[in-house]
């Protein structure tokens, strides 16, 4: 096999274990939801244009869309509905305006308690797969004499990676983000299968409990706050901390690529 084939099912395997891990994580949110009885609009698998939509008896919409990068859970809300509330005559926002299934409520009508498990659902559905997986492929690699990566090292590594690449300095370690064409050269594939999707998992479950928008940390956060304070944090505070953080996404990724390929 080529070394350019070989880098390209690299990019499609880290690709397609990077959806699995936050389809798994947006399920947990689904499921802990759905058990509170919140109502749910939609759950799609990928973002963009659609390639396949069907809608439930319930009124529920599953999507398949174009971009396989993330995964998404729609829940009924208020917030939700505010968006759409001078759109009612236009049949593409009617969906959203539909009046809630008896015996279902909105995400802003659940306990604190509850609101918090539905956020934190993901996280933890992230951190039991990796808790199951790291100590069952490494019994299992440790068996067939195959070393296997530290995963807290590896995050480790790539953090301090990530944080050299953001002011254009080399990074040294294993970065997950860059160095997919190395793991390539590995033609152990079971190996590297693994070690992305543990990591992986690792990584979505620590990012995803930082405060900050749109994060699940973050709206844990919120609602403690509006709790506490009986006070909704200024949504223009909130659009431009979420600017922020879609910023520094693409800055962490843009920077890495230069770095990476560009010698700089």
């Amino acid at each position: 096999m080529s070394n350019g084939l070989q880098t390209f099912l690299m990019y499609l395997i880290a690709i397609l274990m990077l959806l699995f891990t936050v389809s798994i994580h947006e399920m947990g949110h689904f499921f802990v939801g759905v058990f509170f009885k919140v109502n749910v609009k939609e759950v799609s698998i990928g973002i963009g244009p659609k390639l396949v939509s069907k809608t439930t008896k319930s009124g529920l919409k599953v999507s398949l869309k174009l971009i396989p990068l993330v995964a998404y859970v729609l829940f009924d809300s208020k917030q939700l509905r505010s968006l759409y509330a001078d759109e009612l005559e236009d049949k593409n926002y009617s969906w959203y305006m539909a009046p809630v299934p008896q015996g279902k409520k909105l995400l802003e009508e659940t306990k604190t308690w509850q609101y918090i498990l539905i956020m934190i659902a993901g996280v933890s559905v992230n951190f039991l797969s990796f808790l199951i997986l790291w100590p069952c492929c490494w019994a299992t690699f440790k068996a067939n004499n195959f070393e296997m990566m530290n995963p807290f090292v590896s995050l480790g590594l790539s953090i301090k990676a990530i944080a050299c690449c953001m002011v254009f300095k080399g990074g040294s370690g294993s970065n997950i983000f860059v160095d997919i064409p190395e793991l390539a050269g590995n033609n152990n594939w079971g190996l590297i299968f693994f070690q992305l999707l543990i990591l992986m998992n690792l990584i979505t479950a620590v990012f995803n409990i930082i405060p900050f928008p749109p994060l699940d940390g973050w709206k844990v956060v919120e609602r403690i706050y509006t709790q506490k304070t009986k006070k909704q944090i200024s949504e223009k505070v909130e659009t431009i901390l979420s600017l922020i953080g879609m910023f520094l996404m693409v800055y962490i990724f843009v920077s890495s690529i230069l770095v990476k390929w560009l010698n700089w």
